[in-house]
């Protein structure tokens, strides 16, 4: 590598760095993070058994421990402020933006067939990898995971991981290379179940190249294969109860249009659990549709398409979300953010294809400048949102504990505000009343609140016992719901209405506190 490339390589990874540190403590903490936070900070053991513990043959919980473990690990090392636990995000996703990069050289060592085909108009063929790094650094959708308190950092890099190992190992049939995608492969199905999807597009792809140029290394593929799984044996005695509690409740709906049209958004401009704004709606999902359309012009020669390379990036790229997709029309597991590997191997692919293609300049200049005032459009809205799911939490622990009387009792609706509230300000007592038994949204298994010391009141009247006073903390989404579904005001809020007086209403964006005194009569 010349000195001008390592500078380069460095000035990327330092805006990648940077664009995942904005305003990384000033984004409110949302539910997901603070129950993994509350949930890491027990020992290895508790996580354990709020995990696997199984009621019924379902276990506690859906997901593998490894980012969980390494979430504690981190904690004791830097604390649990914001800044301190999204850190570990940030730096797996800037350590991503370098994994891209290699993976793109290592297709580069395919570059002579690619380029052939595709006429490279620039003369530093060596720029396609940083082109690549640098369209990751942008991506909102892996700068959103990037700065969240969860495993898809972690899952984005070990999937690029593996798929570098795995493609160098296609290309050198090198014994530890297939040893290595095979660990990093059993690392992804560790982070997250749906890291299954992914690995499977890789085999898909061997079999394609089987099917084409006969059984070439069928003994590395089945060799990385089988490690996987034996790495990954002891967590298989887990996985069917697992599975179970997502066949018995999971909020995951059934993905119809709408979810493979934001599947697209991420893919280019957007991102997941935040909206765009309205205005910017439409021009996003333009871009999401004309630069598919310009990248299969440009691979629009069958010997480009030939290439067992771009091939591999074809293949998990769409493979994943599309075996979601028919998976999730008989047991709906669609998760758009589990799609995130995908979203990398498509970046990949968009900067070698466009950075090597003989598209005009006076286009490049019009797709890039659109590209650019999108991109920034959204990354500001992403920086700046605080509505459902991550509302101003922290200013109203802060006013509770300003103003709660204390012969007040504060009721959370459900949980997804009292986690983030609690986590914000331990000191105030909270309750958090709990999901409907077997409903979509009871994913919170008593064993995973054992674990967390943490625990729902069964309902409303039990929580609010004698208290002459309440504190309802209530989602504004939760009461359009209610409203939608032909209630005239949320249960809980008639449920308080008809026994005490309202007194006020205090907002914090779509977070509403409200204020119940029993009548003076």
């Amino acid at each position: 590598m010349t000195i001008k490339r390592a500078i380069s390589l460095l000035l990327i990874l330092l805006l990648a760095f940077g664009l995942r540190l904005v305003n990384l403590n000033g984004r409110f903490l949302w539910y997901d993070e603070a129950l993994a936070i509350l949930f890491a900070e027990k020992s290895l053991t508790a996580m354990l058994r709020g995990t696997i513990t199984i009621t019924n043959g379902i276990a506690a919980n859906v997901h593998p421990l490894l980012y969980f473990w390494l979430l504690h690990g981190w904690m004791q090392l830097v604390g649990q402020a914001p800044t301190a636990v999204r850190l570990l995000s940030v730096l797996f996703g800037t350590a991503t933006v370098f994994v891209g990069y290699l993976l793109a050289e290592e297709i580069g060592d395919w570059r002579s067939e690619i380029g052939l085909h595709l006429q490279f108009p620039i003369s530093n063929l060596q720029s396609l990898p940083l082109f690549t790094a640098l369209l990751i650094a942008l991506s909102p959708f892996h700068i959103y995971y990037s700065q969240e308190t969860r495993m898809y950092g972690l899952l984005g890099f070990l999937t690029l991981l593996t798929t570098l190992f795995w493609l160098h190992g296609w290309r050198t049939n090198q014994r530890r290379d297939w040893v290595l995608a095979g660990v990093c492969g059993a690392l992804v199905l560790y982070t997250h179940t749906l890291g299954a999807l992914y690995l499977a597009g890789l085999g898909m792809w061997a079999a394609w190249q089987w099917v084409r140029q006969g059984w070439q290394r069928w003994q590395g593929v089945v060799g990385s294969y089988a490690l996987m799984l034996l790495l990954y044996a002891p967590w298989l005695t887990i996985l069917p109860s697992q599975l179970g509690r997502v066949q018995q409740s999971y909020w995951v709906a059934r993905p119809s249009l709408t979810e493979l049209l934001q599947t697209l958004l991420a893919f280019h401009v957007a991102y997941d659990n935040e909206a765009l704004p309205g205005w910017l709606l439409p021009l996003a999902l333009f871009l999401s549709l004309l630069v598919p359309i310009f990248l299969l012009m440009a691979l629009r020669t069958s010997a480009v398409l030939r290439s067992p390379a771009l091939q591999l990036l074809g293949f998990t790229t769409l493979l994943p979300p599309a075996l979601g997709f028919l998976v999730s029309q008989f047991q709906p597991i669609y998760t758009l953010r589990a799609f995130l590997p995908s979203a990398l191997t498509y970046w990949v692919l968009l900067g070698l294809v466009f950075g090597a293609s003989k598209m005009p300049k006076g286009m490049k200049w019009v797709l890039g400048g659109l590209t650019t005032v999108i991109l920034t459009a959204s990354l500001l809205n992403h920086y700046a949102y605080a509505s459902f799911p991550r509302p101003p939490f922290a200013a109203a622990a802060n006013w509770l504990a300003d103003h709660a009387e204390p012969d007040a009792i504060i009721i959370h609706s459900n949980k997804l505000t009292f986690f983030p509230t609690y986590l914000y300000n331990r000191t105030i007592p909270q309750q958090f009343i709990a999901d409907e038994p077997g409903s979509p949204s009871d994913t919170l298994a008593y064993a995973t609140q054992a674990a967390m010391g943490l625990f729902a009141t069964v309902d409303l009247e039990t929580a609010v016992s004698n208290h002459p006073r309440v504190y309802l903390i209530l989602l504004d989404r939760a009461q359009t719901e209610a409203v939608a579904a032909g209630h005239p005001t949320h249960p809980h809020l008639a449920w308080l209405a008809a026994r005490y007086q309202l007194q006020d209403t205090i907002h914090f964006n779509d977070l509403a506190v409200y204020e119940f005194r029993q009548s003076a009569d």
